[in-house]
């Protein structure tokens, strides 16, 4: 059941009132409807398309890596936000994507309420679809402020990772794709 604008406005004021505040003075008269307009922004996802993804042919047949993609999501047990740094790459198989078409992805993907593992499948799980690439491979890093500013209040990185095609397979010799996926992924916070 989707909510009126006023009708969510009047429970984040319910809220206000619940934790002791008083909606109605000044410094929070507007508050309930700032927090709708920001929630509406940050959890966008669940109104907004998923952004086309530009496929081009190509012959370029190495492996595409970009990172770091910085975006905040929200964890759906908390509501609190998680900052996360994305690196993503695919091998093509005759199609590139538009390179900014990545980091539209990825923030658009963080525009709802998840949790980490999952959004990590979801975002390679979309790439596989939609390129048809020899292999994906998505690698979040997370620093949860609900583990941060409540309960076990600890400062930590989680890391979730989803290998598609190639990046799973076994190799006889060389260099494994995800060892150089994540030696690309090392090597991008040298440039910044």
């Amino acid at each position: 059941m989707q909510l009126a604008p006023e009708q969510a406005r009047k429970r984040v004021s319910e809220l206000l009132t619940y934790f002791g505040e008083d909606p109605e003075r000044e410094g929070l008269k507007d508050t309930p409807k700032r927090v709708i307009n920001a929630f509406n922004e940050l959890l966008s996802g669940y109104r907004t398309p998923m952004p086309e993804l530009a496929v081009f042919d190509s012959s370029y047949d190495e492996m595409v890596v970009v990172s770091p993609i910085s975006c905040i999501s929200f964890c759906e047990h908390h509501i609190l936000p998680i900052l996360i740094e994305a690196s993503i790459g695919y091998i093509p198989d005759k199609k590139v994507v538009g390179i900014s078409k990545i980091p539209r992805l990825v923030k658009w993907c963080c525009t709802r309420l998840v949790i980490q593992e999952n959004l990590t499948g979801q975002i390679a799980d979309i790439l596989n679809d939609r390129l048809n690439p020899l292999g994906v491979a998505v690698v979040l890093k997370g620093r949860h402020l609900c583990m941060e500013i409540r309960g076990v209040k600890t400062k930590s990185i989680t890391t979730t990772s989803a290998l598609r095609g190639a990046f799973r397979e076994p190799v006889s010799e060389g260099l494994h794709p995800v060892d150089e996926f994540l030696k690309h992924c090392q090597e991008s916070r040298r440039i910044t």
